[in-house]
């Protein structure tokens, strides 16, 4: 338990939850840990789940794929990620599936069990529903970041929304991303070598400068 608790409470799900509570809390949401080996699914496109998943150990990443079987990256996952919140709050089919990337850890929680107080009304319940409202608000907010970065007609337009966003999250001209190349060209929806060049061309234009995954806007 100490070692779910140390990834958990890095969640915005278990945000205000004691350590002597999260047994409580995972009778209560009926709480289940299961263990996948590489390229196992954790969910897959167009099945219906009323459980959310948060990593506990391991690495994940999300897909879609196409009537020919083309998959296209989404996202990837580490401890701590939570995972189809809003396909387990709004009961509709998952619009990706998701695979592991190495012999991974999840822990799996019933939306309903948490949207709904048992009858003891947990304190912690009510905490866990409004952490739970707010990763909701939080992944709308990012999904319409990204759909306009991705909305802009060029790749450059494409760099520089995404690099301005990145800005002002870390409150500075001068920041460290996450994202290699191939991970960035599939956030933008642009082809990587095509992305490379125009990096190229902005830091010669004197726009910004960059060494590896640090940029400093200019």
């Amino acid at each position: 338990m100490k070692r779910e608790f140390q990834v958990l409470k890095g969640t915005g799900l278990f945000e205000g939850v004691e350590p002597e509570e999260m047994k409580a809390m995972f009778r209560c949401v009926d709480a289940s840990i299961s263990r996948f080996s590489k390229d196992d699914y954790l969910f897959r496109k167009g099945a219906r789940t009323n459980s959310l998943a948060i990593i506990i150990e391991g690495r994940a990443r999300s897909f879609r794929e196409d009537w020919w079987g083309e998959r296209r990256p989404i996202d990837e996952y580490g401890p701590g990620s939570v995972i189809g919140t809003e396909s387990a709050c709004s009961d509709r089919r998952i619009d990706m599936s998701v695979i592991t990337l190495e012999p991974t850890e999840v822990l799996f929680l019933d939306v309903d069990r948490i949207s709904h107080t048992c009858e003891s009304s947990c304190p912690f319940h009510h905490r866990m529903i409004s952490n739970l409202i707010r990763i909701l608000a939080q992944g709308s907010k990012s999904l319409n970041v990204r759909l306009d970065e991705m909305a802009r007609r060029t790749t450059r337009e494409k760099l520089c929304a995404f690099l301005s966003d990145q800005a002002a999250i870390a409150g500075s001209g001068e920041f460290t991303i996450s994202m290699n190349r191939q991970e960035l060209a599939d956030h933008l929806g642009v082809d990587r070598s095509a992305m490379s060049a125009e990096l190229s061309r902005m830091q010669k234009d004197g726009i910004i400068e960059y060494e590896r995954n640090t940029f400093r806007l200019k």
